[in-house]
């Protein structure tokens, strides 16, 4: 019994001891913006550093990503957590930083009337707690740090630790610069979005729209298309930042296949309008906030069935403001006079000459869509930037508001977006990612937000930083630099946080004066 003790530990040494002594797989870790889209392919390569370096005012999100990868390894069950950010003034507790794995979506059509690939592009922002990272495959994770409101100036400093199953333990050093100043929760541009059915999230319930709707705010992105008009609702979300909401949307008669609107529909449509005008008038919410959406991208042959329904509008109550959306510039003269808010294209928007419009007193808003598809733009194929470029140019223009068609246009998806795949790219025709800025959950749980959403957001919160600078008076043609006109703009990520960081300073040393 014995020699056959000793013959079995020997086996047991000569089996396993090499194993016990072989090295550790070695988890290879870079911080790049949030303005880039990286690809998991690690023979792709990326300009990276050691260190998070963000900054941020008060009541703003910002973002940076940590790459992961094994080079000649799998990285086996790989787990992070935050600690807190502290400075000699205060902390921002751990709770207010969130990491969400990056998923990367294939795109298998394009159209042909825009620079489309076909590839993998990452954008949906999964909520994992763990993920394996595939030999010769890098893994973004998308962090998110949160500065609450009144938190005191200063550097704050933590660290992101990672785990593997696998590899030795990794911690990415982050540095966080809070300005002097907050933005507000209720922006200073109008924002609205038209938001689905949340059914193919499983859960279309109005405590789950609300969630929703709260989540989008949080975003910048006002869910004012098809809220549902009610008080309560309503104060829900203004007091989340919604400052701008769609009381009735007048149909597009081209769609429907129809030549008038019947006396039927101006009825109905007259008693809506007289009921909110009782109901929301007393509260203010009539002025300046609540818009009638008459005729959607109005064509030629029906400009005179958009001017019949702003004067019936304005006959059931002067107050009301009537938005048009355009996509035929010359649609702006010819309707002069007929409208309130103009909703034109960024890239239309000079030859639309709503400037003209503007100076006689009305409103112009920009927005994005399939058509026209110059830059800037949500496709998918088209660069991280093209979200936050849009909140320089809408302060650049001087438009007071910004509209989006879906952020949830889930159509021919049945399920939520996973680390690579399982996601239809293109909802609408074969643009792929228009119409959607979020993902349904797998759970039925809170959509997932997105690469694009976030830029937008960031954007937006820019935006801020922009019209507190004219507020004080301070030098505005620094911005020049990032963005001179619609569709002029710099496309670099690095330029635009030299001049964001420089007009914070601006507004630090603006506000000591006062």
């Amino acid at each position: 019994m014995k020699f056959i003790s000793l013959i079995l530990s020997s086996f047991y040494i000569f089996m396993f001891l090499p194993l016990s002594g072989q090295k550790k797989p070695v988890m290879q870790t870079g911080v790049v913006s949030s303005m880039e889209k990286v690809s998991f392919r690690l023979d792709e390569p990326v300009v990276s550093s050691d260190v998070a370096k963000i900054n941020a005012a008060g009541g703003e999100y910002e973002s940076f990503q940590v790459l992961i990868s094994g080079a000649d390894s799998e990285l086996k069950d790989v787990s992070w957590k935050v600690t807190d950010l502290k400075s000699k003034k205060g902390k921002i507790k751990s709770e207010n930083i969130e990491v969400n794995p990056v998923g990367y979506v294939e795109t298998t059509e394009k159209m042909d009337n825009y620079p489309g690939e076909l590839g993998w592009w990452p954008d949906p922002l999964l909520r994992m707690s763990s993920l394996n990272v595939a030999q010769g495959e890098r893994q973004p994770l998308w962090v998110t740090v949160f500065v609450p409101g009144g938190t005191p100036a200063g550097t704050y400093s933590g660290r992101i630790e990672l785990k593997s199953a696998n590899a030795r333990k990794v911690n990415v050093p982050v540095e966080l610069r809070v300005w002097g100043f907050d933005i507000p929760v209720k922006p200073n541009i109008k924002t609205l979005t038209w938001v689905s059915s949340l059914k193919k999230n499983g859960d279309n319930s109005r405590e789950a729209r609300k969630a929703y709707y709260e989540m989008l705010l949080k975003h910048r992105l006002g869910p004012g298309g098809r809220i549902e008009l009610d008080e309560d609702m309503l104060g829900f979300c203004m007091e989340r930042g919604m400052n701008a909401f769609i009381l009735d949307n007048i149909p597009n008669l081209k769609r429907v296949k129809q030549d008038s609107y019947s006396d039927e529909y101006k009825e109905k449509l007259r008693k809506r309008l007289e009921d909110y005008t009782e109901r929301f008038g007393p509260r203010g919410w009539l002025d300046g906030m609540a818009y009638v959406y008459n005729y959607d991208e109005v064509g030629k042959k029906h400009w005179h069935l958009a001017k019949e329904m702003y004067t019936f509008v304005k006959d059931v109550n002067s107050d009301f403001r009537v938005i048009q959306c355009l996509n035929i510039p010359a649609g702006v003269e010819a309707l002069a006079g007929y409208a309130d808010t103009w909703d034109v294209y960024v890239a239309q928007y000079k030859k639309s000459g709503v400037e003209k419009r503007v100076a006689e007193g009305d409103e112009a808003w920009l927005a994005v869509c399939c058509y026209p598809v110059d830059r800037p733009n949500f496709f998918l194929e088209y660069p991280a930037i093209d979200g936050r470029l849009l909140g320089w140019i809408c302060h650049h223009t001087g438009v007071t508001g910004f509209e989006y068609w879906s952020p949830n246009s889930w159509k021919g998806n049945e399920s939520a977006p996973g680390l690579r795949g399982g996601w239809k790219a293109n909802t609408f025709l074969k643009y792929n990612g228009d119409g959607y800025l979020t993902y349904p959950a797998n759970d039925g749980s809170l959509p997932l937000s997105s690469v694009r959403l976030a830029n937008l957001r960031d954007g937006f919160e820019d935006y801020e930083y922009l019209h507190l600078l004219k507020e004080l008076n301070g030098n505005m043609e620094i911005a020049n630099q990032v963005v001179s006109g619609p569709t002029e703009f710099s496309s670099d990520p690095n330029l635009l946080y030299s001049v964001r960081e420089e007009i914070a300073k601006q507004i630090e040393q603006l506000l000591e004066r006062k």
